[in-house]
């Protein structure tokens, strides 16, 4: 009776042995697929906040030129007004042209000096701002790809439990069938 036994396990043991040979490949293939796919996620979305990152470096960079192109006509209207009001001064006020021609040099030096510390308080706020955008796209790439890494360890670490599984089940029926 344990002759019968022992074949009556042995034959459940063969059983058990088929479906596990038979059932690993494709999930191997399935896990492997995964995390291909997996992968080409990741790269795709690493392509995607490259783009956005590299759009709004761009749009910064346009809207400095806009706030520079701006301040530089700025300036240019006002030479050519304050140019256009001496000439106006000269041919009015023939007698005062001394008079008027020191205060309006002084007034241009206050107004250059006005407008180059607001041109260069602009500058400062707009570089300020860029390294600060610049600084946090760096920690969320950086973030990025931590987790990344994370992922991916994780991935490789379930991966070499199934194999390890495969090789205790293979070791398993190796000793049963000695």
């Amino acid at each position: 009776m344990s002759e019968d036994r022992l074949l009556e396990r042995l034959e459940k043991l063969e059983g058990v042995v088929e479906t596990t040979v038979a059932v690993l490949p494709p999930l191997i293939q399935d896990l492997s697929r995964r995390i291909d796919a997996l992968r080409e996620e990741v790269k795709a979305e690493l392509r995607e906040r490259e783009a956005r990152l590299e759009e709004r470096f761009q749009g910064l960079e346009k809207r400095i030129q806009e706030v520079e192109t701006k301040l530089e006509s700025r300036i240019q209207n006002l030479e050519a007004r304050l140019e256009r009001q001496i000439q106006e001064t000269e041919t009015r006020l023939g007698t005062r042209i001394q008079e008027v021609e020191a205060k309006l040099e002084r007034q241009i030096q206050e107004t250059e000096a006005q407008l180059e510390a607001r041109i260069h308080a602009v500058e400062t706020k707009l570089e300020g701002r860029i390294q600060e955008v610049k600084n946090r796209l760096e920690a969320q790439i950086l973030a990025l790809r931590q987790e990344m890494k994370a992922e991916i360890g994780s991935a490789f670490n379930r991966v070499m439990l199934y194999l390890t599984a495969v090789g205790v089940v293979l070791a398993l029926l190796s000793v049963f069938f000695r």
